[in-house]
């Protein structure tokens, strides 16, 4: 389990509407409300990864100075993490590094589950458009979403 913190609520989550009586007049609310929670729950284990990851990959160079700078660049970057913020601050570090990520990520399953999420995300911090997946579509699609942040970490160099 990669990001355990999610992984449970997702399976806390899983459990509960499992339990529900798929009659039940409120089924459809419920859902949108742990959908919504768990959305906010991934976007925010990731930007917090991300910011985390392009640190650590800053304090490789072994220069605190350059790290510092880095860090606090990097630090508030990534609420709402897309792909372009993503690839942007990797063609920072060397368009190398964003061309390798690029080839095992854009156009890919991993692509479309994230842009997904951050679409989620973006509807319910936002109040803009409605809510357009499900918990059976979540629940199959952030999973997809880890080998974003997989490559991301081979790009960096972190193991």
């Amino acid at each position: 389990m990669p990001f355990l913190k999610i992984e449970n609520a997702i399976n806390i989550c899983k459990s509960h509407i499992d339990s529900i009586d798929k009659n039940a007049p409120n089924l459809y609310e419920i859902e949108i409300y742990i959908v919504s929670g768990l959305i906010l729950l991934i976007v925010s284990e990731y930007e917090e990864l991300i910011e985390k990851l392009f640190s650590e990959r800053a304090e490789l160079c072994g220069d605190i100075y350059v790290s510092s700078y880095v860090k606090k660049a990097i630090s508030q970057k990534f609420r709402s993490p897309d792909l372009g913020k993503i690839t942007e601050t990797l063609s920072r570090f060397g368009s190398d590094y964003k061309d390798l990520f690029s080839d095992k990520i854009i156009n890919t399953e991993a692509h479309a589950a994230w842009d997904n999420i951050m679409k989620a995300r973006h509807a319910v911090v936002h109040k803009k458009g409605n809510l357009n997946i499900t918990f059976l579509e979540l629940f199959l699609t952030y999973p997809k979403t880890i080998l974003v942040i997989d490559e991301l970490k081979t790009v960096l160099g972190i193991i």
